[in-house]
């Protein structure tokens, strides 16, 4: 940015899908990038396997699962006492098209090509094209009970969404009143 010109240039001409770098790469200069694929090459294909691309090298490190089979988004997580920054896991919903049922795979995100390293069946089907993302803060490592809480508070507002467009007071477009917002939010709403 110091020049104030931008450039662009083409990686691969493979098809590539939801592409992300490791997060504390996230808005710095980064080597790898990590995706879903297309599995007929250049020509127009849904996600079906998941790639790291060195973006000096432009060596893509793919692997592709059994042509009934479409990977997702792949979800980049740091191992614990990473030796840099792209030393890690990929993890990627895996939907099978002859079953209808989903994997969760994992693989190792500096050796992609050997295949995952886990297949943890889910025992159901998730829509392919999923979205997620991995995180280790403390917000998203909620107890027993705030997830009880919390599916709490969006079952009534769910029984409730004939009367979002209700116009009343308080919190009425979600079918709230003032006197219910400590009992779902806690007393951290009215502080």
């Amino acid at each position: 940015l110091k020049t104030g010109s931008v450039s662009k240039e083409l990686l691969s001409d493979s098809q590539c899908f939801f592409g992300t770098v490791a997060p504390a790469a996230s808005t710095q200069k980064h080597d790898n990038i990590y995706m879903a694929i297309g599995g007929m090459g250049s020509t127009v294909a849904p996600p079906q396997g998941v790639a790291r691309l060195n973006v000096q090298s432009k060596v893509m490190d793919a692997w592709m699962p059994e042509s009934h089979e479409f990977c997702g988004e792949p979800m980049f997580a740091p191992k614990d006492g990473a030796s840099n920054t792209d030393d890690g896991y990929l993890l990627t919903l895996m939907f099978n098209g002859k079953t209808e049922q989903s994997d969760l795979l994992i693989f190792e995100s500096q050796s992609v090509a050997t295949g995952p390293i886990a297949r943890i069946p889910i025992g159901l089907g998730i829509p392919h094209g999923l979205h997620g993302c991995f995180t280790t803060a403390d917000e998203a490592t909620w107890s027993f009970d705030e997830i009880q809480r919390r599916a709490k508070l969006a079952d009534k507002m769910e029984s409730r969404g004939n009367l979002w467009n209700e116009v009343k007071s308080d919190f009425s477009g979600l079918g709230l009143r003032f006197d219910d917002m400590e009992e779902y939010f806690g007393d951290s709403f009215l502080s």
